[in-house]
């Protein structure tokens, strides 16, 4: 065990299936101070549906229609929606559960807790690192378990392009659901749409099936936000789902964190556009069936392209993997064999394009994970989709035990392509130059208990300055500098049930 790894060890949860991974995990873990306030009761739909005030919690159920702020402790009970021109404000240092629930398409409360915010209607919910707003499941700690509530759904109207080509769309989790007034779609032509303010927030225990078996919600879901939202020092922990879904849209992110989550830690469709910088992903050893990435983008779920792609412009991440040597298997025709894994770092697909830079992508938290099946070693997964105008510069890079660096599949209709192949020589060709290094295992990286750089470390130089891009200007590289160790702040928890 390194050295940083046995500080915090005590600082967690315990589960008999789970010690070993959790004696790796670099997060403090902080006391967190929750702010209750008395709540007055306040009408949300003209008498029918209100914040119900009690001595021990309130709840928000229905239709959220007039401005309303939570002060304390709260129930978030079924699929509750913040209409257009409402304001859903969440102060410092509330709890918000999530009911647990089943499929009801005609009574909504009978769902999952989830919220729900329409195109044109606001979330303000601004925590501090000593009072963070968390948003967690409604069961007692020692219980909770991944999808024990829904998540939350923001419906923006900045610019998407769809499998059709059409400018807006119906949040894929919710096409089973009622859709009066088109309160599930997103998508439109404002850029700089703002649907309110998140910082300092934790998901916990989120995302997973609400409405429909097969159509899951994420932690934080993002569907056409624009870019006067602001988001940042997120963290979305134990999704049943992915961390962060980016439907479309133009929002730019700061200070996320996705740990142990089961699907994608940061995917990204629909032609997303927006910027993201000092973000983390570290994988325990869970993986969905359907292949689970730290990033993954597409354009849309077809292979369709129209007029757009996807390109996210991501700096300074930190990507760590699984410690587990469990590997992916698929046939020839890309049909699972083995369910739950783990496919890779990056996952660029069908009409898909990729800005990397100044990052740390760890293919696995231990040097001797994925030990066997050298075609899965890969810590890069790509798929041909026009790689020329993607860029991936700057970054540090864990080199396998053998060469094998990138590989394509045959995952949701891919072709098999080698990287040895012609094809994809223009992005391949960026991985050798372009200032991006191969380290030879993560303790080459020599990162502190909070993954800042340590002395020696190579994250300490080498990045490229991209304040002419709107982002932070450091040439160190990775989530965490060593001027800013957010990482250590009370507010981030590595709980596990």
């Amino acid at each position: 065990m390194f050295k940083w790894q046995k500080k915090f060890t005590n600082s967690f949860h315990t589960n008999s299936n789970q010690n070993k991974m959790k004696k790796i995990i670099y997060l403090a873990v902080g006391a967190l101070a929750l702010f209750a306030t008395s709540c007055k009761k306040e009408t949300l739909d003209q008498g029918q549906k209100e914040l119900v005030t009690s001595s021990v919690v309130d709840t928000l159920k229905g239709d959220i229609t007039v401005n309303t702020t939570v002060t304390k402790t709260t129930l978030l009970k079924g699929i509750v929606y913040v209409k257009p021109g409402v304001t859903l404000t969440v102060n410092p240092g509330v709890t918000i559960k999530g009911s647990a629930g089943v499929i009801d398409l005609v009574n909504l409360e009978n769902n999952k807790g989830t919220l729900v915010v329409e195109k044109g209607a606001k979330l303000v919910a601004n925590g501090t690192a000593s009072a963070p707003i968390i948003w967690t499941s409604n069961k007692t700690a020692g219980s909770r378990d991944f999808g024990d509530w829904g998540g939350i759904v923001i419906l923006g109207n900045a610019p998407i392009i769809t499998t059709t080509g059409a400018a807006f769309n119906t949040f894929e989790a919710f096409t089973a659901l009622p859709n009066t007034g088109l309160r599930n779609n997103y998508g439109g032509s404002v850029a700089n749409d703002n649907s309110g303010s998140m910082t300092y927030n934790r998901i916990d225990f989120a995302g997973g099936i609400v409405a429909a078996a097969n159509r899951e919600v994420n932690g934080l879901t993002l569907c056409g936000v624009g870019s006067g939202t602001t988001i940042k020092y997120v963290e979305v922990s134990n999704s049943g789902d992915d961390a962060f879904e980016f439907f479309g849209g133009t929002v730019n992110a700061s200070y996320l964190i996705s740990f142990g989550n089961k699907d994608d830690d940061y995917d990204f469709d629909e032609a997303y556009t927006g910027s993201l910088q000092f973000i983390i992903a570290y994988r325990t050893n869970l993986a969905d069936n359907s292949g689970s990435e730290m990033i993954e983008l597409d354009n849309n779920a077809s292979a369709g392209v129209f007029g757009g792609k996807t390109l996210p412009f991501i700096a300074n991440a930190t990507l760590i993997g699984p410690a587990s040597t469990v590997v992916r298997t698929i046939d020839g025709s890309g049909n699972t064999i083995t369910g739950g894994r783990f496919d890779g770092a990056v996952y660029v697909r069908r009409a898909g394009l990729i800005r990397l830079a100044n990052s740390l992508i760890i293919g696995q938290a231990f040097p001797t994970a994925f030990a066997s099946s050298p075609t899965t070693q890969a810590q890069l997964l790509l798929s041909p989709t026009a790689p020329g105008a993607s860029a991936v510069v700057n970054n540090l890079f864990q080199a396998n035990v053998d060469s094998t660096r990138v590989v394509q599949d045959a995952n949701e209709s891919n072709p098999i392509v080698l990287a040895t192949t012609a094809l994809n020589t223009a992005l391949l060709t960026q991985f050798g130059t372009y200032s991006n290094t191969f380290l030879a295992n993560f303790g080459a990286y020599k990162l502190g208990a909070a993954l800042q750089p340590l002395t020696g470390s190579p994250a300490l130089a080498g990045g490229m300055n991209l304040s002419a891009y709107g982002f932070v200007g450091t040439t160190q590289r990775g989530a965490v500098r060593t001027t800013d160790v957010w990482t250590a702040q009370p507010w981030i928890s590595t709980a596990t049930n």
